[in-house]
């Protein structure tokens, strides 16, 4: 009776389970052991293990072997090949108990591809993609980061054109000066203009003292203006005239100031469009967008999805103190399956959401925001 309920908790665990006699042979294989190799316990018994994992390190690496010469560890990772002669890795230990070996691993293989896709893949100053047009983009980062003409970023809401304008400036003769931002659609027009151009004691009300603008403060270094697009007409045409200049006018001053700045500037919106609506200035939108620089959206990019994942998966696990080994197949087909409106940003909330659920486990599709499936994105 004790057997016979070993028996049914062993092959009803998540991990695979090979015991082996002293010499080599095969006593028992549970059910995981048999659907990661392919072959059933009944084919394996009485066979020497390395003739049913036929693993590359069986010859020179034998993990019973090394145990014997004192030469143990926690856990190894082991490509075999299964059955049908594909190549699978496993993540295995070797403990020994009352004259047998005991071989328990689990199968890695998702994660181990995945993890040599993430080290193939284009890691630029942060910026992660396999996409070809980002990549064309981004080898000519050096010639465009050496040049002090503005940079026009465009691309929907969440996908890293702050990223982008960070790396630019990072590449910069101007990195160890500052780098500045500003959200153009965070500040109503009034306020907007004095954050940018900076003010003189007296020119309004509570103006009691002098205070530069972000003009000044970037001084030799670089101004991002990020939702360039929702600036207003009469304030279009006040940042064109430091385009042409070089000169900022403080509200309340009596002349101008020189300013050394590089313009970075950045869109959600179609500002050629704009410029044929007439809600941005046309002599403006040809100074700002000397170099173009479009980054499609994460939906054009599915094969960056996983390395996003993988990305937030590591991220998270760091910031949360958390364990979690990746992301299950159905979780993965749900996710590669959506369409991201919310772009990088979004994918990185769902993750962040999906830690909240899945404590130390895999995510699982239960784990994710019920919206995935009934929004009609996917």
């Amino acid at each position: 009776m004790i057997k016979e309920i070993f028996r049914d908790i062993v092959d009803n665990t998540l991990e695979g389970i090979i015991v082996i006699g002293s010499d080599y042979r095969i006593e028992y294989m549970n059910r995981v052991a048999g659907e990661i190799t392919g072959f059933s316990n009944q084919e394996a018994s009485g066979k020497h293990c390395y003739e049913i994992l036929r693993a590359k390190r069986c010859k020179d690496y034998c993990p019973i072997k090394r145990f014997k010469e004192g030469k143990t560890q926690a856990e190894i990772i082991m490509d075999i090949l299964a059955r049908d002669n594909s190549e699978k890795y496993i993540k295995a230990k070797v403990i020994r108990t009352r004259g047998y070996w005991v071989e328990i691993f689990h199968d890695v293989t998702r994660e181990i591809e995945l993890e040599k896709r993430v080290k193939e893949k284009y890691i630029f100053q942060d910026i992660i993609t396999q996409d070809k047009r980002l990549i064309e983009i981004l080898n000519q980062f050096p010639s465009i980061a050496a040049s002090t003409a503005p940079v026009l970023l465009e691309g929907e809401s969440g996908v890293g054109k702050e990223v982008f304008s960070s790396a630019l400036q990072a590449l910069s003769a101007r990195k160890d000066y500052p780098f500045v931002k500003l959200n153009c659609a965070a500040l109503p027009e009034t306020l907007l203009e004095s954050e940018l151009f900076g003010y003189k004691k007296g020119a309004f009300t509570d103006a009691r003292k002098d205070k530069p603008g972000l003009f000044v403060l970037a001084d030799k270094g670089t101004l991002f203006l990020d939702e360039i697009g929702e600036m207003s007409l009469a304030l279009q045409a006040k940042l064109l005239r430091v385009v042409e200049t070089g000169e900022i006018v403080p509200l309340g001053a009596a002349r101008a100031e020189k300013v050394d700045v590089r313009l970075l500037n950045a869109t959600n919106k179609d500002l050629a469009k704009a410029v044929r609506d007439g809600n941005f200035r046309e002599d403006l939108f040809y100074r700002l967008n000397v170099v173009n620089i479009h980054i499609p959206p994460l939906r054009e990019r599915k094969n960056d999805i996983p390395l996003f994942l993988y990305h937030f998966v590591h991220q998270f696990n760091v910031i949360q103190k958390k364990t979690v080994p990746g992301i299950s197949t159905d979780a993965m087909e749900t996710l590669l399956n959506y369409q991201y409106p919310g772009n990088i940003r979004e994918l990185r909330n769902i993750v962040e959401y999906a830690f909240i659920f899945c404590g130390d486990a895999e995510i699982q599709p239960r784990h994710l925001p019920k919206y995935l499936f009934f929004s009609g994105q996917g």
